[in-house]
């Protein structure tokens, strides 16, 4: 019988609860990997949890706030208390929210984006780091957007933090070189979470009215391909990069993709990302679960 590719290995999943983590999870697992999976929702876990031993596989649910040094610090001892090692760590955690620049929450809400996505990151990262380094070995997943290379309008707080994941994880990448430590980035599309689920459809960005989002399963398959073969970004889906090689040609080429995305059903069907449902259509049909964030540290991506 063919080994499994990940059997023996110690994938941390955070933001583990639900949506993508959540599919990550089950992913992983059903290719041998033992989970640890991470978020704030005791009640939640567990049943992500009791979905992984389904499959066979070993699953360590562990309520963690990744913004606290000292949770975090928590949460590695009693992983290396269990396995002894990690394999792949993957920063999911994070939130969202829609508004425009001249909003009076903007800053407010990039200020919680940045601590949940950005510096929960940083915290795990900091702490894993170490381990890796000891056992000579491991992954460093960062979950970002395509809105980590082109920023969209009514999206611009969660476009900036999701620019600095991918400056963290370049710098990252390049401070581990000459080590066996991989570094990988990732950058899907709008999917079907329960991340923008409490934004009512007229508030969506423009460029969402007529996207058929992806699938958290899908991602998740992305996701696990992406570390298989080491690759450093992966953008989901691959169509794309054809908006990102436009930006980087010319903004203003960039921006008329954007535009035509909001303004014209065809555009998205011609580029294959518009397929029939939007994303409130998907999310009422999919059956994603939502969490109802904490005030004070919102963090559990989907």
């Amino acid at each position: 019988m063919m080994k499994q590719p990940f059997a023996e290995k110690v994938v941390v999943i955070t933001g583990a609860s639900q949506g993508i983590g959540k599919a990550m999870a089950l992913a992983f697992a059903g290719q041998g990997a033992s989970v640890v999976l991470v978020a704030r929702s005791v009640g939640l876990l567990e049943d992500v949890a009791q979905q992984v031993r389904r499959l066979g596989a070993v699953a360590l649910p562990v309520p963690t706030d990744v913004t606290s040094p000292e949770a975090v610090s928590a949460l590695v001892a009693t992983i290396m208390d269990r396995f002894g090692r990690v394999d792949v760590l993957i920063n999911n955690a994070g939130l969202a929210r829609v508004g425009a620049v001249e909003s009076s929450t903007f800053a407010d809400d990039a200020r919680a984006i940045m601590q949940a996505s950005l510096f929960g990151a940083i915290n795990v990262t900091q702490q894993v780091l170490p381990v890796m380094r000891r056992q000579g070995s491991g992954t460093v997943v960062n979950m970002s957007s395509v809105m980590g290379r082109k920023a969209i309008a009514r999206f611009g707080a969660y476009g900036l933090v999701m620019h600095a994941i991918s400056g963290f994880s370049d710098a990252l990448r390049q401070e581990l070189a000459g080590t066996d430590i991989k570094v990988s980035v990732i950058y899907p599309a709008l999917t079907t979470t329960a991340l923008l689920a409490e934004v009512d459809e007229e508030d969506m960005p423009p460029a969402f009215r007529y996207l058929t989002p992806l699938s958290a399963d899908g991602v998740a398959r992305a996701v696990v391909s992406a570390v298989r073969r080491g690759k450093r970004r992966t953008v989901i889906p691959p169509i794309v990069t054809l908006l990102l090689v436009t930006e980087a040609v010319s903004s203003r080429l960039g921006d008329l993709v954007i535009e035509g995305l909001a303004r014209h059903r065809w555009f998205g069907w011609v580029l294959g990302l518009s397929r029939g449902q939007t994303y409130h259509q998907s999310l009422s049909t999919s059956g994603a679960s939502i969490e109802t964030p904490e005030p004070a540290h919102p963090i559990d991506n989907g």
